[in-house]
């Protein structure tokens, strides 16, 4: 991944689902008992000036990030569901790239950890197989400084493709087994806190 920077930042654009496309594969999440987080959270906040979605935590058993929406808490690769800790992540989706942010994130239905969704092989899933793509297009910031709102040193996992927190002495629990192995950006994530407006999801390049 870290080799393949420009190229997966230049060849993987956000994709748009059209209305009916949307809902014909919300109905079928929906008979399989799962919806993808878009359809709770599908407005603007008006304080950001991009569309974006909470809710998105670490778990502490695995260190990959999750979406914490549901009741049901997905599959962590270190047993039952994921378990919420620390900060609550904001983060933007169905915006345009630039050389500071990355899209093709996407939320899993069958783990509900964020996955690099760029590549044809969809990474290795807690719940079997490869990952399984919902949602929104998320386009997160990397490589920038982190100040005020921000959380850095979450990173892509060259082994499963889920994101994961890179930040503590362990590396979680990975899916295809041991920790998780870092590559390529460093990606850092806004969380709320008591000022909404201070930071910028999506900051101007320099």
């Amino acid at each position: 991944m870290s080799n393949r920077r420009s190229e997966r930042t230049d060849s993987f654009s956000c994709h748009e689902v059209s209305r009916r496309g949307f809902l014909s594969m919300a109905m079928r999440l929906g008979a399989a008992g799962v919806v993808a987080p878009s359809l709770l959270v599908a407005t603007a906040s008006p304080v950001f000036a991009v569309p974006i979605q909470d809710n998105w935590r670490r778990c502490n058993k695995c260190s990959a990030l999750f979406f914490n929406g549901y009741p049901k808490k997905g599959r962590c690769p270190a047993g039952g569901g994921h378990a919420a800790t620390g900060d609550n992540f904001v983060l933007p989706h169905d915006i345009a790239q630039t050389r500071t942010s990355q899209g093709a994130w996407r939320f899993c239905t069958k783990c509900y950890a964020m996955f690099f969704d760029g590549y044809p092989q969809k990474g290795a899933c807690p719940g079997g197989g490869g990952h399984t793509a919902a949602g929104y297009v998320f386009v997160l910031p990397h490589d920038i400084p982190v100040r005020g709102l921000a959380h850095g040193n979450w990173r892509f996992c060259n082994k499963c493709h889920t994101m994961f927190f890179d930040g503590s002495g362990t590396k979680g629990r990975c899916p295809a087994g041991n920790g998780h192995e870092a590559q390529g950006f460093n990606l850092v994530l806004r969380f709320r806190g008591n000022q909404e407006g201070d930071v910028n999801l999506v900051p101007a390049e320099g």
